[in-house]
């Protein structure tokens, strides 16, 4: 029998989360300077791709109330079922590119054979592209990134050296570095954020037994309080045009790339860091899209759900998911660039200095002990915080060769889950920065014009920058947006454990929701489903 292992929680929640209108899967490529060869790159993948035994590996459910999921290796593995090579259409230009990478992205892997695939695309702008994609419970970005650099040379002979051994799961605690002086109340907080889930139906039909708990650890772990009633307390994200039904057509677009020594001098002259600068950049395309279409955007606020690496700076590059998510407070609202600058630094300082995303990373690891549709329900919930992900991966400082040939552009698409409709990734290389934007076709469908929104909000920064008087412009404006803001107090007559009760509570109507048990998706006829409440653990032709 295939040597089998268990699959960790959080990584089988991104697997419970994908669906036909949300593929969790990380998609990207590269631009060659000079067309790559087929078996080249092969060779490549084969030696080095497949040191890590995941990719060798399938994934196994075993059925019945105490089912579990496994990672197996595949016994009829065939790593050139894994590399395509295919053509692009005329013209060969980005436009091609866009239509192509829209078709694949959406495209299901296949769970008979281990998770990813890669495509080398000729006839692009005379060269060639390296598309890849990878299954979420796999690896986080983080850990991919770091995974797909191992492939790489600093030259275009470069040698290979043996990279790293063979390489497995391990169970390694990644809070822990990151909570050294408070290890009590790590502990305390992960039983506490592992009990919000993996009690299953029955710890929300009681939510009295789930206060208890939180009564205990409150005494270790206050602070654990705070943010749960923060995810309580939390409403359903601002209505925009970016909510709303989802399709499975995807649209995806990408910058062309920035000097990071520009965005360096923004941030230097406004007193930012280089994250505040350029998601100020994406705050203001997005207020001006909303504009565009005839939205009203004065005062308003949306979330965008940001992962945070949790695994540690030195860490060695480990495969599965390490990672929690923040919501992010995008203030599309205000009108001023500066303003809008300072009130996104404020929000992203706020993140740094709170315990959240300790939270939500037992969440997740909940998600993936859960029954499949208590799954959805729950990421369903906390997706509806949000309109889209947001994500920032910093990559190598040099120019990079693979099979020989130099990558000259590097992009790649953050996926969402549940009803979110938008992906912003931010990928910093050899000194420039790149914008991928994904959307959801029936939201968004045109994000070319959200990119160059970003271009033209980057551009409006890096003038005012350069002004004589920056940096007293900056001074004045920070001063201003941090005088305006009031904290908002949680209202006196609602207890946090009133905030909690009322969190289960509303996962527990949301369970009763028909709609958990409607399909919206295509089936594999082409026709749409009725969208009628199906009995329960009854599924369309796609679902079943």
């Amino acid at each position: 029998m295939p040597s089998r292992e268990p699959m960790s929680s959080v990584d089988r929640s991104w697997l419970i989360m994908d669906s036909p209108t949300n593929r969790t899967i990380i998609n990207g490529f590269w631009v060659f300077d000079q067309p790559a060869e087929y078996e080249r790159v092969l060779a490549v993948l084969a030696e080095r791709l497949l040191i890590y035994d995941r990719f060798r590996q399938r994934i196994v459910e075993t059925t019945g109330p105490l089912g579990r999921t496994f990672w197996e290796t595949d016994p009829h593995f065939d790593i050139r079922s894994h590399l395509h090579h295919i053509g692009l259409p005329s013209p060969g230009n980005k436009a091609a590119l866009q239509a192509l990478m829209a078709e694949l992205i959406v495209q299901p892997l296949d769970r008979s054979r281990p998770l990813w695939e890669f495509y080398l695309i000729d006839n692009y702008l005379g060269g060639n592209v390296l598309c890849g994609r990878i299954h979420h419970c796999v690896g986080d970005g983080a850990a991919l990134v770091q995974v797909l650099l191992s492939l790489t040379d600093t030259e275009p002979n470069g040698t290979f050296d043996g990279g790293p051994k063979r390489r497995r799961s391990r169970s390694w605690n990644p809070l822990r570095p990151l909570f050294k002086g408070a290890e009590r109340a790590v502990n305390a907080a992960v039983q506490l954020g592992g009990d919000l889930v993996t009690g299953g139906l029955e710890m929300l039909g009681n939510p009295e037994q789930w206060l208890a708990a939180l009564g205990e650890g409150g005494r270790i772990a206050g602070q654990v309080t705070g943010v749960l009633t923060k995810l309580a307390l939390m409403p359903t994200d601002t209505k925009t045009l970016f909510q709303g039904e989802l399709g499975v057509a995807k649209r995806v677009a990408w910058s062309e790339p920035i000097s990071l020594e520009d965005v360096k001098l923004v941030k230097n002259v406004m007193g930012a860091t280089v994250n505040d600068v350029l998601v100020a950049a994406l705050t203001g395309s997005l207020r001006a899209y909303l504009l565009a279409r005839g939205e009203q955007a004065d005062g308003k606020e949306i979330r965008a759900m940001v992962p945070v690496n949790i695994r540690g700076m030195d860490a060695s590059p480990e495969l599965g998911n390490k990672f929690a998510l923040v919501y992010l407070t995008l203030p599309v609202g205000v009108a001023d660039t500066l303003d809008r600058l300072f009130a996104v630094k404020r929000e992203m300082d706020a993140i740094k200095a709170s315990p959240e995303a300790l939270i939500t990373y037992q969440i997740l690891s909940g998600v993936g002990r859960t029954p499949g549709e208590l799954a959805t329900l729950i990421s369903r919930y906390f997706a509806s915080k949000a309109s889209a992900v947001l994500t920032n991966v910093p990559g190598p400082q040099q120019k990079l060769y693979f099979a020989g040939k130099r990558f000259e552009t590097m992009v790649f698409w953050v996926p969402q889950s549940g009803s979110i409709g938008m992906g912003l990734s931010i990928y910093s290389y050899a000194g420039e920065v790149t914008i991928g934007v994904i959307t959801d076709e029936k939201r968004v469908p045109d994000p070319d014009r959200i990119v160059q929104g970003f271009v033209d909000e980057f551009n409006r920064l890096l003038a005012l920058a350069r002004l004589p008087e920056a940096g007293e412009s900056a001074k004045r404006s920070q001063e201003k947006t941090q005088s305006g803001v009031q904290e908002i107090p949680i209202q006196a007559e609602q207890s946090p454990e009133d905030a909690i009760a009322e969190l289960l509570g509303q996962l527990r109507a949301a369970q009763d929701d028909p709609e958990l048990h409607r399909c919206t998706a295509l089936t594999k006829a082409g026709t749409r489903c009725k969208n009628r409440a199906l009995p329960e653990s009854t599924f369309c032709q796609v679902h079943r």
